[in-house]
């Protein structure tokens, strides 16, 4: 059975995962357009990358424990999709 994944994560200048357990789904990470820099994008083992704001990204059956965000403290993004599992 698939369940809704929506939720917003509120950056604070720090690596942070967007999930804190595992969380295995189909979704869009978007970077709030409000944003006033890049925020970076990583899986914690290649270099980031840039992620300008109001940019979206696709991801399928990807774990989002495995994914970290980062930017100053007051940027936001969003995930919208569904659990793969």
């Amino acid at each position: 059975m698939r369940n809704a994944i929506i939720f917003k994560v509120d950056l604070d200048g720090g690596d942070k995962p967007l999930s804190a357990t595992k969380l295995v789904a189909t979704f869009t990470l978007t970077a709030s357009h409000k944003n006033t820099q890049d925020l970076q994008l990583s899986d914690g083992k290649t270099d980031p990358i840039e992620v300008a704001p109001g940019t979206q990204y696709y991801f399928e059956r990807v774990n989002l424990a495995d994914l970290l965000v980062k930017s100053k403290g007051g940027e936001t993004v969003f995930v919208v999709g569904h659990s793969a599992e």
